[in-house]
């Protein structure tokens, strides 16, 4: 008899353990480089950054990430992403709305604007395409109503609850994707090898950093979020004229 309890509380551990990484496979396959969100078209403001001499090699790529990107994903994107997940959870449509307005407007140059609008896109289409979820469908019907374009922050919190994934694990993920997109744009841009941008990524995601960055962004309240970077904005403005272009931001 004992050994039959202690066989059945096994399987349930099991079981529960199972079910507990039940949304992993999909955050892997929507994170992967395979999945089309069109980030490979990006360069996010680098492509400029490299034509003015900021960056030059890899120390350079490497002190933008930690000291330009890092702090931006922490006090706007981080955030933002966080508050969209909360109105996604409670289906608060029209709040997550106006905070896809609020992502819009803290892009403040077209060319980044239109990047995260064209990947907004994308993305919700691949969730309809893939799991016909029925609060994307609402949104989707809101936004075509309202004229408005999902940016790539608010699809990713659609895509995140579907998904049933974690907060801390959406966050997470969106890190990851942040960097890796700087790093395989620097692949063309500043001729850097696989190894030398693993690397990178791999010091950006130091345990104590990730978590460290991961709960900061956690105790930004709405009204504070934000970052201003005036040299990326630049660059970006200065991009959408350029004469010639690997990227399209």
């Amino acid at each position: 008899m004992i050994q039959e309890v202690k066989k059945e509380k096994k399987q349930k551990k099991s079981s529960d353990g199972e079910n507990n990484i039940t949304w992993l496979g999909g955050l892997l396959q929507t994170t992967d480089t395979l999945f089309p969100s069109g980030g490979y078209a990006h360069s996010y403001g680098l492509e400029e950054r490299v034509a003015l001499g900021d960056i030059r090699s890899k120390e350079n790529l490497e002190d933008f990430l930690h000291h330009e990107i890092l702090p931006t994903l922490e006090n706007l994107e981080l955030p933002y992403l966080r508050f969209c997940f909360s109105k996604v959870e409670h289906q608060e449509y029209k709040g997550l709305l106006q905070l896809n307005d609020e992502i819009s407007a803290w892009k403040l140059t077209r060319e980044i604007r239109e990047a995260g609008m064209s990947q907004g896109t994308q993305m919700i289409r691949m969730i309809r395409e893939i799991y016909q979820c029925p609060i994307t469908q609402k949104f989707e019907k809101l936004i075509n109503e309202t004229g408005a374009k999902p940016q790539q922050i608010t699809a990713t919190a659609l895509l995140r609850n579907v998904q049933n994934a974690p907060l801390l694990s959406t966050l997470t993920a969106w890190v990851y994707q942040a960097v890796s997109n700087f790093c395989s744009a620097s692949v063309k841009l500043l001729r850097l090898g696989e190894i030398a941008c693993q690397k990178i990524i791999h010091r950006c995601l130091e345990p104590h950093q990730l978590s460290t960055l991961v709960l900061g962004s956690m105790e930004v309240k709405q009204k504070n979020a934000g970052f201003f970077n005036p040299v990326m904005d630049i660059a970006s403005a200065r991009h959408e004229l350029a004469f010639s272009r690997l990227f399209i931001s």
